[in-house]
């Protein structure tokens, strides 16, 4: 333990979600783009009224008071990102802007259009677009459309008034302040987010009209981060307070607690050291997830200390336990070590670390352990199990043939997404804070093309050069070069206006640098959205949890039928898991409950955690059926005492409002009551059967 411990401090912790997140390298560089171009850096300040006045009175009050407000409109923004545009021109033209140029060439049309630019031109308040004219003589990419990205979307619904950039319908007003310290660094942001607050308070005090608050990432990561820490501290006392009771009353001598703590710490040692063996940095949510390890690992120890009570020796109770012990560990460590080939780097640790302290647990169980529990018949209170009768057991155990099939039904029936991919619905925010983001949400939707990712990005700006090139070889630009420079005369244009145009058409056009992810970026405007990032996540999670179900359940099948010798017993043993994941599916589909980024691994956790009771329960089948000694209450209290400790670990996270952590206590309450319920009804029902055939094919043989 003291090597062990020495191993784990050396650990450094990290982070950083993207760890997490069962992505590609593609993904990363995508994600990076995405928040290259979204501001994720900014913190908008909002200023809501009815009278624009005050507004604007507002808003100049806090800029007096936070001097880096950002409160006018950049308009030397906006013409630097046309003069980018009309530079690479070639990079944003579609097919259909090459069906318009085609028209215009062919019939004719050049004349009209350098007619409408000069009427557009001479209207009030035109005159910032005469760059874009002389640029773009054909309008080739009309403002109107997406290629000028989310230049277009803000013209449409934002106005400038005055200098100040407000909504079209003048009841809000914008104020922007750049954080230093990025949108991830909650703790640093805090301060900053602080002093904001204050300020809002402040200007609200002074315009009593006037609503004052913040959004952005800063904002969202700070909120985050508070809510996590309220949640943690009241899920921390209620586990602490419940977990104390729980085993106070089972195990009223308290070195039997204390010896629980021992082999689930030597446990958790293990999994540390293995990971400093093989990491410098640790995803920090692998631990922040460990209370549902600890809830598969006490298992160990608890089956050793419930079952010595029915027994006359540690040395009996070791021949009885140790099999299924053995068997149940193996199954779970293998369901674990699936993780290893994903591609996070967290998930991988995570598989790591849970299988090295599941064999830590259980070694110390079986080696250690022995040798400091008492001798004598240790007291332990059984928790109250209902007596039922012979009865109603054969009702509620048929009751399954309809549960099941209902449970298959359901999916079909409400056919809602089973994987949630969107990352912001894991973000903690205000109602006030939620319905802004959704009104800037819509605002800035200002693209009806298809969004990309960095390698469908650049696959399609390279053929879009090709496309121009190939349109420049099947066309006269020389002649066109001609027609734009006459029809400027008659039109009362200089000759000289378009030849910014004309040499880019005439000339080979320079190829841009699409391996530098700052140039993707300004070349594919408001295409690298966060629906094609969630996209790539839900193909992502969808590939991996398959992979995850596929694989543990060969593993675990394979090895339950090697352990018990018989494929027979082992498909008893294995359709329990089976059946209580059907169920799981089924009671999240009508609940409406959903898979995300962070519950989907307690896929992994529960599956390997009904393997552990499945296994006992059949043990203790095959036990009483051989010696006719009763065996299966001991089993069934250490099952019901470890499904309680693990509800209590992760169960009372529904009590936490941060959406991540309440999703994992909801999905551990499903699954949790599934595999206790196929655990205790579906293999008294099936090792009948399997006894009822054994007996036919003996009679059949003699």
């Amino acid at each position: 333990m003291a090597v062990m411990s020495v191993m784990a401090s050396r650990l450094r912790f990290s982070e950083d979600i993207m760890d997490f997140l069962p992505v590609t390298d593609e993904y990363k560089e995508s994600a990076g783009i995405y928040s290259l171009m979204s501001d994720a850096d900014k913190i908008v300040v909002i200023f809501e009224g009815q009278d624009i006045d005050s507004i604007t009175q507002a808003i100049d009050y806090f800029s007096e008071q936070v001097p880096e407000a950002v409160t006018e409109v950049d308009f030397s923004g906006f013409l630097n990102r046309l003069d980018y545009i009309y530079s690479h021109l070639p990079y944003f033209l579609t097919e259909k802007d090459y069906e318009r140029l085609d028209s215009i060439i062919l019939n004719n049309g050049v004349h009209d259009v350098l007619l409408q630019d000069k009427e557009m031109l001479s209207m009030p308040g035109m005159g910032m677009l005469r760059k874009s004219v002389m640029s773009d003589p054909l309008r080739l990419i009309p403002l109107s459309k997406g290629a000028g990205g989310q230049y277009a979307g803000a013209q449409s619904a934002f106005m400038s008034h005055d200098g100040y950039m407000m909504t079209r319908s003048g009841n809000m007003g914008f104020a922007f302040v750049d954080s230093p310290y990025g949108s991830t660094e909650s703790s640093r942001n805090a301060g900053l987010v602080d002093s904001l607050e204050v300020e809002c308070r402040n200007t609200m005090q002074q315009f009593s009209s006037i609503d004052v608050r913040l959004l952005g990432a800063p904002v969202v990561a700070v909120g985050n981060a508070r809510r996590i820490k309220k949640d943690t501290l009241l899920v921390l006392s209620l586990t602490f307070v419940l977990l104390v009771l729980l085993l106070l009353y089972s195990f009223p001598r308290k070195t039997d607690i204390l010896l629980i703590l021992l082999s689930v710490g030597f446990g958790w040692l293990m999994g540390m050291a293995a990971l400093a063996l093989m990491n410098r940095s640790v995803s920090a949510i692998v631990f922040g997830i460990g209370g549902i390890l600890i809830g598969i690992a006490v298992n160990y120890p608890l089956h050793l200390l419930v079952h010595r009570r029915y027994t006359g020796s540690v040395r009996q109770t070791l021949e009885e336990v140790l099999s299924p012990l053995i068997i149940g560990n193996i199954t779970t460590v293998g369901a674990f070590l699936t993780l290893l080939p994903l591609d996070a780097v967290a998930l991988r640790q995570l598989g790591l670390f849970a299988a090295m302290m599941l064999v830590g647990t259980i070694l110390f169980c079986i080696l250690v352990m022995p040798h400091l529990m008492s001798r004598d018949s240790v007291p332990v209170r059984d928790l109250p199990l209902p007596q039922t009768s012979s009865k109603l057991k054969k009702y509620a155990t048929w009751s399954l043939l309809p549960i099941l099939l209902i449970s298959l039904a359901i999916p079909y029936i409400k056919q809602q997404p089973l994987f949630d991919s969107n990352i912001s619905h894991l973000n903690y925010m205000t109602e006030q804070q939620h319905k802004d983001f959704l009104m800037f949400e819509s605002l800035a939707s200002n693209t009806d093309e298809p969004a990309y990712l960095a390698a469908t990005a650049r696959e399609e700006l390279t053929l879009r050069l090709d496309r121009w090139n190939k349109f420049w070889q099947e066309h006269d630009a020389e002649q066109l070069v001609r027609t734009i420079r006459q029809e400027a005369q008659q039109t009362g244009y200089r000759p000289e206006t378009f030849d910014s145009f004309c040499n880019m058409i005439t000339a080979p056009f320079a190829a841009a640098d699409l391996s530098d992810s700052a140039t993707l970026a300004a070349l594919w405007p408001g295409r690298f959205d966060s629906q094609a990032l969630n996209a790539m996540i839900a193909s992502s999670l969808n590939d991996n949890f398959n992979y995850i179900g596929i694989i543990c359940s060969l593993i675990v099948l394979l090895f339950l039928c090697f352990s018990f010798r018989s494929l027979k017993i082992g498909l008893v043993a294995f359709m329990p898991m089976l059946v209580s994941w059907i169920l799981i599916v089924a009671m999240m589909q009508l609940f409406g409950i959903q898979f995300n980024i962070v519950n989907v691994i307690l896929a992994t956790f529960i599956f390997g955690q009904g393997d552990d009771y499945t296994i006992f329960i059949v043990e203790g089948l095959q036990y009483e059926h051989n010696t006719g000694k009763p065996i299966l209450p001991q089993y069934k209290q250490s099952i019901l005492l470890s499904a309680l400790l693990m509800l209590i670990a992760m169960g009372v996270l529904v009590f936490a409002q941060h959406p991540a952590m309440h999703s994992l206590g909801t999905v551990t309450f499903i699954g949790m009551f599934s595999v206790v319920l196929m655990a205790f009804l579906l293999p008294p029902l099936l090792m009948r059967l399997v006894w009822k055939l054994g007996r036919k094919e003996r009679i059949g043989e003699k």
